[in-house]
């Protein structure tokens, strides 16, 4: 295992050891190297006080930044990377579910190790001296297992984003949760309204990304859902009594959800909000078959509230709400037709074809006997994209041969003058040929006319 550990950890580590410091890498690097997974991040814990580590590094010529000194940890530069090292500690009483109100310096690794979250991220490794493990983390690891250090109860009491890091750790290790922990995390799950949006969002994010199959159920069934997204379990049970559906609303989008491995985040959570407008807008006709129109409008609009609520960037709201509302615009395998596609995505290709694949993830969580001939059409349509983005073969609002003012000398005056050049802009589109001045403005004059 010393060999997974770069040569600048291995350095840092020896510093330590060399003035009679206890130093271990500890938590989640040691726990990914047991798996053989990719660490991205070291973290060291050591007897030494924060003051001693500053000095013993800056006597060895790095630059050294207390970076959270008040608790312990204090980054080191070395080869301008920095490498952060805490000292071993015990905290006291968390205030609101969340922070320690007292951090206690400590020379006892194990006194540290108690107050971690779970087993597996309670290893301590010394590459000269080999693991401490006193909680049987390696086994918990080996059998696939998440428990925690102590009573579950108490671990999420002092801080409840232990709650959806369990999950997350779940859904991207496929590990299990046992069944203490598993009770605790029902039953906490309100404490989840002390963290904040932002550490809410990160974990959710992380959920997303996993491989993990029907997500949404699994964090319905762990009762959190609600706290993520406040009142999606409505959609659960809903029924959508039509024939291209055969799962109600909550089944189909978590359907759709597991067809999306592989999709980038923004797309994801298009699919988890793509469909929440539609109890509102379910309509029956005579047959008694149920009709959604103008959902992918309302759904947007409550999407750009939960996004809101929970701390997106202004860019990735604004790209999973277009993509929320034209996942349900029917396209062909037909150049005009996708051109004016691509129109409503600004004419990025990526972006166009990630929108199809989310109309393709949505109609594999349909009624296949309806959905696969619209599959079909939607593979057709990406190739074609792709066709046309090599042959350059679509057209910018900016080339057009008119502008603003040409308009102004027709008489048009102020949005008359937008909606005008919006119109002409779709006519070159669906037909390249026209982007003559002389055609587009006969065109803006004869629209005038009528």
């Amino acid at each position: 295992m010393a060999t997974c550990v770069p040569d600048d950890i291995l350095w840092v580590l020896k510093q330590l050891h060399t003035h009679d410091q206890e130093a271990f890498l500890v938590g989640g690097c040691v726990r990914d190297m047991l798996m053989g997974r990719e660490v991205h991040d070291f973290d060291i814990t050591t007897s030494a006080l924060p003051e001693t580590t500053m000095e013993i590094f800056k006597q060895a010529g790095c630059i050294v930044i207390p970076t959270g000194i008040k608790h312990g940890t204090i980054t080191v530069l070395v080869n301008n990377e920095p490498i952060e090292i805490t000292t071993y500690r015990i905290e006291k009483a968390y205030l609101n579910h969340r922070a320690p109100s007292q951090v206690i310096f400590t020379k006892n690794l194990l006194e540290d190790l108690k107050r971690r979250d779970f087993t597996m991220n309670a290893i301590a490794y010394d590459p000269t001296n080999g693991y401490y493990d006193p909680f049987d983390g390696r086994k918990d690891i080996e059998e696939g297992i998440i428990r925690c250090v102590g009573d579950p109860y108490e671990r999420l009491k002092e801080d409840a984003l232990r709650i959806l890091r369990a999950i997350r750790f779940s859904a991207v290790l496929n590990f299990s949760i046992e069944p203490h922990l598993k009770q605790a995390i029902k039953e906490l799950a309100p404490t989840l309204s002390y963290i904040s949006k932002e550490r809410i969002r990160d974990e959710f994010n992380k959920i997303l990304l996993s491989q993990h199959l029907d997500l949404l159920q699994m964090l319905y069934d762990y009762q959190v859902l609600d706290e993520i997204l406040p009142g999606y379990s409505k959609l659960y049970g809903h029924d959508q009594k039509t024939p291209w559906h055969i799962y109600d609303i909550f089944r189909h989008s978590d359907v759709a959800l597991n067809h999306t491995i592989g999709y980038p985040l923004e797309s994801k959570l298009a699919i988890v909000l793509h469909d929440i407008g539609k109890p509102e807008m379910e309509t029956f006709g005579e047959d008694g078959i149920a009709h959604y129109k103008r959902h992918a409008l309302i759904s947007e609009q409550k999407a750009r509230a939960y996004l809101m609520d929970l701390r997106y960037d202004h860019k990735s709201i604004e790209r999973v709400c277009t993509l929320i509302l034209y996942h349900d615009y029917y396209v062909k395998a037909n150049r005009k037709i996708l051109r004016r596609f691509l129109s409503k995505f600004d004419n990025d290709i990526a972006y166009a074809i990630s929108a199809l694949y989310v109309q393709m993830a949505d109609d594999y969580a349909k009624n296949m006997e309806k959905a696969q001939e619209k599959i079909d059409i939607l593979n057709a349509s990406i190739e074609l994209l792709k066709v046309i983005d090599q042959e350059k073969d679509f057209f910018h609002k900016k080339d057009l041969k008119v502008n603003g003012h040409d308009m102004m000398k027709l008489g048009l005056q102020n949005k008359q003058i937008g909606d005008m050049l919006d119109e002409l802009y779709q006519q070159v589109i669906d037909d390249p040929s026209m982007n003559e001045k002389e055609k587009l403005m006969a065109y803006a004059r004869q629209k005038m006319q009528n």
